[in-house]
């Protein structure tokens, strides 16, 4: 069973002992540092953490979508020294399955050499009959093949602006209906240029997961009209996507 841990950016499927979290973006103080913002590197911070879920949940395997890493195209200093210890920690207490995302090339020269550790491409795996990919790159079939997805990349967030325009962005977990025809047609043109293929697509709904990293930001889902939602674009349907905070309050359908 799928289910939001409240008050915070993770998915738990109960049934499993399994929690799933999302772009962490270790390393993105670099990239601030270059912007002229010095932060402390937040990495043990964001392990305290996970180790505070690990010591309430005790989880059998933690599932990470993608963007574990920041820097792009390369892998900077900080995300060599951090990275394979953060994971190794992790390790000692469960099974782990990281599933690549766009900011993660070269992640699996950082990533500990531990029969416990499994690496994805950016495809995406089925878990227990669950399709979870990153969201940047448009799922394998046996992830669209599961009746439920999750997803991340877009960071979710919404906008709340008062009337003398001050606003404020909150995450926010988004459950978006599948629109099967949509996909079908994604479906034929990725298999061939010139032959029509319509698969049967079992993917019913998806799920989209806040960012655990609070630095890497967030799309405001509700203002951002035209920008690139990456595969959700692929699958929206009019207003349809329902929205709801970490405290759990239903925001209604607000894309």
């Amino acid at each position: 069973m799928l289910e939001p841990i409240l008050n915070m950016p993770v998915l738990s499927i109960s049934n499993r002992r399994t929690i799933v979290l999302a772009d962490l973006h270790l390393g993105i103080e670099y990239e601030m540092m270059k912007n002229g913002i010095n932060i402390p590197s937040q990495t043990d911070g964001l392990l305290n953490k996970i180790m505070v879920i690990i010591d309430e949940f005790d989880p059998k395997d933690i599932i990470f979508l993608g963007d574990i890493k920041h820097n792009i195209p390369f892998v900077s200093r900080q995300e060599k020294k951090e990275i394979p210890n953060f994971f190794s920690e992790i390790s000692n207490y469960s099974d782990v399955y990281i599933t690549k995302g766009n900011h993660d090339g070269n992640l699996e020269y950082l990533i500990p050499k531990k029969e416990n550790i499994f690496l994805y491409d950016g495809e995406g795996f089925s878990y227990y009959g669950i399709g979870l990919f990153h969201g940047h790159a448009y799922p394998s079939d046996e992830v669209l093949n599961c009746k439920t997805g999750v997803m991340a990349h877009i960071h979710p967030v919404v906008r709340f602006t008062d009337s003398l325009g001050i606003s404020n962005t909150l995450a926010i977990w988004l459950r978006v209906p599948i629109n099967k025809n949509k996909l079908n047609v994604k479906a034929s043109k990725k298999s061939t240029k010139d032959i029509i293929d319509i698969r049967p697509i079992a993917m019913d709904e998806l799920i989209v997961i806040p960012a655990f990293n609070d630095l890497c930001g967030g799309l405001a889902v509700n203002i951002m009209k035209g920008r690139s939602f990456g595969f959700l674009e692929s699958i929206l349907f009019g207003k349809k996507a329902r929205a709801y905070l970490l405290d759990g309050t239903d925001l209604g359908r607000i894309i």
